[in-house]
């Protein structure tokens, strides 16, 4: 086993294939080459001293995934058509290394498109990707089967196509079952936020891949049984001894290790900043920010809190009310877009109007100020700013904090008519 006859085999030589299929030094190279793609996967997406789990992730799933197949693929439609003995030998190795041998396909995840596409913009690219790397995985995996069983592609094209949409049917039921995904995205809903536009086009996809997941299931069901196999099938070779190419993983490993330290620094200063957002050290984040360039940060990430979560009402508020005329300007620019993106939300979830006051006060200090009011001033008061114990006459600081918030808008330029809706 060496490097060459991994990327004959990830191209369909049949030679290559062969030679994988029987040698055991395939199955620790596909261990290390799966355990590398958590490294691809997400060396610029998350600090993995945070979340260390995320590098072995692809390897236990591909556990699951690879035994989910190995039983429909083999053990539910080869094993039929093999001769008993056989049959009743278990080659499970053997299709787990060729399977985690196809890990090299998914490094395509690691092309950073959040580096020079917006955040929409990249999760369309990112979902081409992931277009093209089930398709090649899919093609892949047939070509084996093919190769190996001696059966016509077409066949095992679809043999495979059956275990590939039962398995993304089983994930996203899962998925939508215990994930916590998508029941912050209905939380979300429920509370009069919206999502990310790049959440939406997921979740759209999501359902679009469901749906013709089953549609893939049921018509290729129906085209194997109309033209049932009625010949033998190879079964699987046995793995032999051979020579793991240490030498090539390590050097593999060392690039990747490389690749990842910038983007790894860029995300343990995200963390470090969400971590004083989140302990509500307002200041001590921002003076954080202030030694800091934009590069410096993950350029698909959004900097806490994040305007397309529930705490961003808790948390954007005091940030405002922290800036000045001497903050740098790329951090005003961060948070007036945060303030522009919260307009987008259904209605308000401020905790006080005291908090608000505060708020647009530094806003009104802000050489931006006027201008963003002018922009977004429509959007403000269709959100408007009600709450119900805002309105409670009693309590006179909440009443003076509306007070002043009208006084400050009012001196920025906003309209009577918009000023006049935004407690109506």
């Amino acid at each position: 086993m060496n490097l060459w006859t991994l990327v004959g085999y990830l191209f369909g030589n049949s030679k290559a294939i062969h030679r994988a299929a029987s040698s055991r030094a395939s199955l620790w190279t596909g261990i290390v080459l799966t355990l590398l793609t958590g490294i691809a996967r997400n060396y610029d997406q998350r600090f993995v001293l945070e979340s260390w789990f995320s590098l072995i992730g692809p390897l236990t799933f591909s556990l699951f995934s690879g035994s989910f197949l190995y039983a429909i693929l083999i053990r539910g439609f080869a094993c039929r058509s093999m001769p008993a003995e056989a049959a009743a030998e278990s080659r499970w190795g053997t299709f787990m290394a060729l399977f985690w041998l196809t890990a090299p396909v998914a490094w395509l995840y690691a092309i950073p498109v959040e580096r020079f596409l917006s955040s929409y913009s990249a999760a369309q690219a990112n979902i081409a990707l992931l277009s093209i790397v089930s398709a090649w995985r899919v093609w892949l995996l047939s070509r084996v089967l093919s190769v190996l069983l001696g059966i016509r592609f077409m066949r095992a094209l679809g043999w495979v196509l059956v275990g590939a949409a039962l398995e993304v049917i089983v994930v996203v039921f899962l998925g939508a079952l215990f994930g916590p995904g998508l029941s912050q995205r209905i939380l979300a809903g429920m509370s009069g936020m919206r999502n990310a536009p790049e959440e939406n086009l997921l979740s759209s996809v999501l359902g679009f891949v469901w749906t013709w997941s089953w549609v893939v299931l049921i018509v290729t069901c129906l085209m194997l049984l109309a033209t049932r196999y009625r010949g033998e099938v190879k079964p699987l070779p046995v793995l032999a001894s051979g020579k793991v190419p240490w030498m090539s993983l390590a050097i593999l490993t060392v690039f990747w290790i490389a690749v990842s330290i910038v983007p790894q620094q860029e995300q343990m200063r995200f963390t470090t900043h969400a971590a004083l957002v989140n302990k509500a050290a307002y200041k001590e984040a921002l003076d954080y920010l202030e030694q800091h360039q934009p590069s410096d940060f993950p350029p698909g990430q959004r900097l806490e809190p994040n305007p397309y979560e529930y705490r961003v009402w808790e948390g954007l508020p005091p940030t405002i009310a922290l800036l000045t005329p001497e903050t740098a300007p790329w951090i005003r620019q961060v948070y007036l877009g945060h303030l522009s993106a919260v307009l987008t939300h259904y209605f308000p979830r401020y905790d006080s109007a005291t908090n608000v006051a505060a708020m647009m006060l530094a806003l009104e200090r802000l050489p931006e100020g006027r201008e963003w009011l002018e922009t977004n001033q429509v959007a403000l008061a269709r959100q408007g700013l009600r709450r119900g114990h805002w309105n409670d006459p009693t309590d006179v600081v909440e009443s003076t904090a509306k007070t002043n918030i009208l006084e400050v808008l009012s001196r920025m330029g906003m309209a009577e008519t918009n000023l006049m809706k935004l407690f109506e």
